[in-house]
């Protein structure tokens, strides 16, 4: 539909899903706040009808953001310069998007909220200056001419990849990577549904105090993942992940966030599930979880993106372009997961004795005016809320301090656990950093020193190949040693097939070639499985084909 208005040879894909569902986002968040007098069901329906308007635009905005991404830069080092650059604008933004909430918490007059109606849509129109950097996501003229033309799919179709049956077995790198997002929906709504509670009910504060604690943490936070984020994006982006044979940089980010998650884990449940509700405490968390939780992203990010290229590559249908299907179904199971546990959330919080009072409702007769300007409703509206905080069971701090320092550490884990056994990864993903610079047109040109060293493993099986000396001095390899080579790898590429269940096999050759002058150089070969294995003529006077190879010739599968 949106290719009859915005024609995709000069828009491209993406630009005009920025450009419109922007404007529906903005338009939507900022009436939030102003809703229309009416009974009490009316303004229900208002609110659900203009928070699912805003939500379907942002969700829409973040989905191009994405697939625009994984178009316009293709590798790893790119796209987390991209994400950090972008974790400081999110911030900013964020930032900005808070100041409207901690205001309105404390003082929801008329006045305010109407200021901020034109606050939030000014804000929220900021994001239409990256439309022409979104139009720059073409599919180039090759990529578009081998593209398999038809429908890309569903979300419906995704989720038949992950699950089994029909005699097929399952993508687990879809299965894994979407159980990330979903217990990464599940810890983030988890967190932000009871993190206002904690302050409120554990702490004991309200108004601006609360206030003023909430912005405190919020600027740990935002001062720990400024810095942070700076090491990070130097330290993941450096290098060429093209010419690291052995894999290095990739297992060096997968173990550290990881890590880093598992530290957080532990650092929460002691400082809010153990330690005494304090200020100091909440200031500490708010430290220790940026340090746990700021370079996830950029392994996630690099994760998702990974999915879809060898998707568009090696998938069922080669060249087949569906970057907003796998992110949009990525999408929908986090926001699935937020959904259903910030309603979990928020019904235990009922369950454990949370008691309500519309402070604002029983205070309203003490001025006849639309502006309280002598203060007294505001006066009257903070004691109510204090008294309110006061009749709270403690049952119900329990299951704050519960939800926050147990479960959501156990959400952790699961996300470490996911991400660690997250498939593409070592051999498979040095194919497809092959199959990307293939796409493009690229070359791989490799030094000695920056070719792998095959090693033996529980995921790779290496063959050695030794040579023997000739009777002139020179070593060599005989004609039997390069038939047993070729016999070797053929009997153990279909020992490998078959074994059951899903796996990735690729072969690589380390060879060392002598010179004219015994001058030694790399070279380095790689057949994916199903190519044909060159067969050598028996009856050829002049040798082998793996005659002029000297020692140290090894084959990794």
């Amino acid at each position: 539909m949106l290719s009859r208005f915005f024609p995709i040879e000069r828009w491209g894909k993406r630009a005009p899903w920025l450009l419109t569902h922007c404007i529906i986002a903005a338009c939507a968040a900022s009436v939030v706040f102003m809703p229309p007098s009416g009974s009490a069901g009316f303004l229900e329906t208002w609110f659900v009808a203009t928070l699912m308007l805003a939500y379907w635009g942002a969700a829409s905005c973040v989905i191009a953001f994405e697939s625009a991404r994984q178009e316009i830069y293709p590798y790893k080092e790119e796209r987390i310069v991209v994400e950090g650059l972008c974790k400081y604008t999110c911030m900013m933004g964020g930032g900005c998007g808070a100041i409207p909430v901690l205001v309105l918490l404390a003082d929801a007059s008329m006045l305010n909220r109407l200021a901020f109606v034109f606050y939030i849509l000014l804000f929220g129109l900021v994001s239409l200056e990256a439309v022409p950097i979104f139009r720059e996501a073409k599919v180039e003229p090759k990529a578009a001419e081998a593209e398999e033309p038809g429908d890309v799919g569903s979300v419906l179709d995704i989720l038949r990849e992950v699950m089994p049956g029909r005699g097929k077995e399952p993508n687990m790198a879809f299965r894994h990577l979407m159980a990330v997002k979903f217990w990464h929906g599940a810890y983030g709504a988890s967190i932000g549904s009871t993190l206002f509670y904690y302050v409120t009910y554990n702490l004991r504060l309200g108004g601006w105090e609360r206030m003023q604690v909430i912005v405190g943490g919020g600027l740990i936070a935002g001062v720990t993942e400024v810095s942070l984020n700076l090491i990070y994006m130097r330290m993941f982006s450096a290098g060429d992940g093209r010419q690291d044979m052995s894999g290095k940089t990739d297992r060096h980010l997968l173990r550290f966030v990881v890590f880093c998650r598992l530290c957080n884990a532990v650092a929460t449940f002691f400082i809010i599930g153990w330690a005494d509700a304090s200020i100091l405490m909440v200031f500490l968390w708010a430290f220790t979880t940026r340090l746990g939780l700021a370079s996830f992203s950029f392994w996630r990010v690099s994760a998702q993106c990974w999915l879809v290229d060898e998707d568009c590559i090696f998938g069922a249908v080669p060249g087949r372009r569906r970057q907003g299907v796998i992110f949009g179904a990525l999408a929908m199971t986090q926001n699935f997961a937020g959904a259903i546990f910030s309603s979990m959330t928020f019904l235990g919080l009922g369950l454990a004795g949370l008691e309500t009072v519309n402070c604002e409702a029983q205070c309203k007769h003490l001025s006849n005016t639309l502006v309280d300007s002598s203060g007294v409703v505001k006066e009257c509206i903070e004691t109510c809320f204090l008294g309110v905080i006061e009749q709270q069971p403690d049952s119900l701090r329990w299951y704050v301090r519960a939800v926050i320092g147990m479960w959501a550490p156990l959400c952790e884990l699961l996300i470490a656990f996911h991400a660690w056994k997250f498939p593409i990864k070592g051999a498979r993903l040095r194919r497809l950093y092959a199959g990307i610079c293939q796409s493009r047109g690229e070359e791989i040109s490799l030094k000695p020193q920056d070719s792998g060293t095959p090693h033996t493993g529980r995921s790779k099986i290496v063959l050695s190949v030794e040579a023997a000396k000739s009777n002139g001095g020179r070593v060599q390899r005989t004609k039997s040693d390069g038939n047993g080579l070729l016999w070797r790898l053929a009997h153990t590429t279909a020992m490998v097939d078959s074994w059951p269940g899903a796996k990735s096999l690729s072969v690589f050759f380390d060879v060392n070639e002598a010179g004219p002058r015994d001058k030694v150089t790399s070279s380095g070969v790689g057949i994916s499985e199903g190519d044909e294995v060159p067969q050598e003529d028996p009856h050829d006077e002049k040798g082998s084909v793996w005659a002029e190879v000297v020692p140290a010739t090894r084959v990794s599968l």
